[in-house]
């Protein structure tokens, strides 16, 4: 009889949960889609064969590899499917407690992974109860009620509820029973579930003692049109009925009603329900027909001997000796009766062992792997600050090496600029004074023998041998100096002098000897020249009658400016670039600097500056 209120429950529980296939398909679609692993599939628990089972081992080892928990939890769900429909339930609690540990994994707050952590979970609390351990079973649905709860997921929640009044009916508190199946039957998602649930209320009702209950709720249900073509459902419902009201009635003729449900069940080969039907029959003949009421505990037995639900063998062996006259018979059937009540008490103790076993070996691995992956933390941070640390040292290594390179080249180039700069130095060295010393003496004196007809050729033999000792200088890299026992102004003066002639009138302004004290030599030498270039380039160009210089010695700066009427800038004779570049090469070694009056409209006029 219990194991016969156990299977309804059950029914009930797979009605409800079988929904749940369709939403795992999609799921497992999903995830196949996300991971992307093509060469990896599930099989539907419905399909799997010895063949499929192996290939399903293979891909869990895979999985495990490369840890992908979300496919290994559906996999896992799905062989728990698979036992369970094979009535293995150590292997299918096995399976069910590592899908719910898989889908934790990959949990992250995920309300599609709480849904099936609780499915999970209730599976597991029904195995639990079919074994007899119903305080487990009780917690574990509990436990599966904290992740749906909240999920709006009816079918769930129905199923949980079911499953804690099968236990509360077998720990035989009954108020709390009837409490779950009435929360069952408020998330019930369809009518057949919704008949059995009100069904399964009323056989608790009775073992209650609350008939007239019991017996208002079946009768509402055989009067409901949707079990007419549901002749199982009728038998359930007509023999719980009777028997209600047998019970409330001893009076009441249940036997036709018995024998009609009976009818139907073998026809339909329920043999789980001829064993209740075998149970109310032998009660309802205990008192007005003993041999009857044994005849029918025997079938119970017979039946339950097959299916080898052996709740249901005590329960007829119970019978039969309370009712058959003691013999020898009766005494083999006690002795059955203690092995079996001894056998049956040591497998719920296994049950209970074996499934706190499986639970404490999951728990047990995940602190294993806990601590494993601290050490593989552990071991990976000191290889990565190995490899950080290499890695460092080798870029630091590079670092240096391509400064090092980049300061070499870059030296290297310096040094070959620096000769190029030298050599071109010395070119325009040589040729300053090619021009400065040679070419401008001899235009010199070109310009003494024009101005001056008396010359006297001794003179003018004197300074031919000058000039041909500078170029002979020149050759062996002798520097002109200025002489410097002479006063700067007269040298200056004796040079400028000669440019003048009868048409041109050279003024000198401020060319006294005090202005040019505190001036270097190289200082003094390039002015010389600059102005000797100054001299020759008006002579050559300008055409210009008068020219003025103007010598000024003011805070630390030496200023001369110059100026003529001649044609200037503009006209065909003026200045050629390249003269105003060779001034300007002279005055930066000797920090000056020139500038043009460009808005002179006769002549040229020039300042330039030097600082002290």
């Amino acid at each position: 009889m219990k194991t016969f209120i156990i299977f309804l429950s059950y029914t009930i529980i797979l009605l409800l949960y079988f929904p749940s296939c369709k939403d795992f398909t999609l799921r497992k679609k999903k995830s196949d889609n996300s991971i992307k692993l093509s060469k990896i599939k599930t099989i539907s628990f419905n399909n799997y064969t010895n063949e499929s089972i192996q290939y399903t081992y293979k891909q869990i080892y895979k999985l495990k590899k490369i840890k992908n928990n979300l496919m290994l939890a559906n996999i896992y769900f799905q062989m728990g499917h698979y036992y369970l429909n094979k009535n293995r339930s150590d292997s299918a609690f096995y399976y069910f407690n590592h899908a719910k540990e898989a889908f934790s994994i990959d949990n992250n707050s995920n309300n599609n992974n709480n849904i099936f952590i609780g499915k999970s979970l209730i599976n597991m609390a029904i195995i639990q109860a079919n074994e007899g351990d119903y305080i487990g079973s009780e917690e574990t649905a509990v436990e599966a009620l904290k992740y749906i709860k909240n999920s709006q997921n009816n079918t769930s929640l129905s199923a949980v509820y079911n499953c804690l009044a099968i236990s509360k009916t077998e720990q035989k508190d009954y108020d709390q029973a009837i409490k779950y199946y009435n929360l069952a039957l408020n998330f019930s998602t369809n009518k057949i579930s919704e008949i059995n649930i009100k069904n399964n209320g009323a056989v608790v009702n009775i073992k209650a003692g609350n008939y007239n209950n019991a017996i208002q709720i079946l009768t509402n249900l055989s009067k409901d049109p949707f079990i007419n073509n549901r002749p199982l459902l009728q038998a359930r419902i007509t023999d719980n009925l009777a028997y209600a009201k047998w019970l409330f009635n001893s009076n009441y003729k249940a036997d036709k009603d018995f024998y009609q449900a009976l009818e139907i069940r073998k026809k339909a080969f329920d043999t789980i329900g001829q064993i209740a039907n075998h149970y109310h029959l032998s009660e309802y003949f205990e008192k007005t027909s003993i041999k009857k009421a044994i005849f029918h505990a025997n079938k119970m037995y017979d039946i339950a001997l097959k299916l080898g639900n052996i709740d249901d063998q005590l329960a007829a062996m119970q019978k039969i000796i309370l009712l058959d006259t003691p013999s020898t018979h009766e005494k083999n059937y006690f002795n059955a009766y203690i092995k079996l009540s001894d056998k049956i008490n040591l497998k719920r103790t296994q049950a209970k062992n074996q499934f706190a076993l499986i639970r404490y070996e999951v728990e047990r691995n995940k602190e294993e792997n806990a601590l494993l992956k601290a050490e593989n933390a552990q071991k990976n941070y000191l290889l990565l600050k190995q490899k950080v640390m290499f890695g460092s040292a080798t870029c630091l290594t590079i670092l240096i090496l391509i400064l090092l390179i980049f300061w070499y080249r870059r030296r290297k180039a310096k040094f070959r600029q620096e000769k190029i700069e030298e050599v071109h130095r010395t070119k325009l060295k040589y040729s300053k004074k090619i021009h400065d010393e040679v070419a401008n003496g001899i235009y010199f004196l070109m310009v003494q023998l024009e101005n001056n007809s008396d010359a006297k050729p001794t003179k003018i033999i004197d300074e031919l041998e000058i000039l041909y000792h500078k170029s002979r200088d020149i050759s062996h890299d002798a520097e002109f100096k200025i002489d410097s026992k002479e006063e700067f102004s007269i040298t200056l003066r004796n040079m400028i002098k000669p440019y003048g002639a009868k048409n041109t009138r050279i003024i000198l302004i401020g060319n006294e000897p005090h202005i040019w004290e505190n001036i270097s030599d190289d200082k003094k030498e390039e002015i010389y020249y600059i102005l000797k270039e100054l001299m020759t380039n008006m002579k050559k160009h300008s055409q210009a009658d008068i020219v003025t210089l103007k010598f000024k010695n003011e805070d630390s700066i030496i200023s001369i400016e110059y100026s003529d009427n001649g044609v200037g800038l503009a006209g065909s004779g003026g200045i050629p670039n390249k003269d105003l570049k060779d001034i300007k090469d002279r005055l930066n070694p000797i920090q000056g600097s020139f500038f043009i009056d460009h808005e002179k409209k006769i002549g040229l006029a020039i300042k330039i500056i030097i600082s002290i």
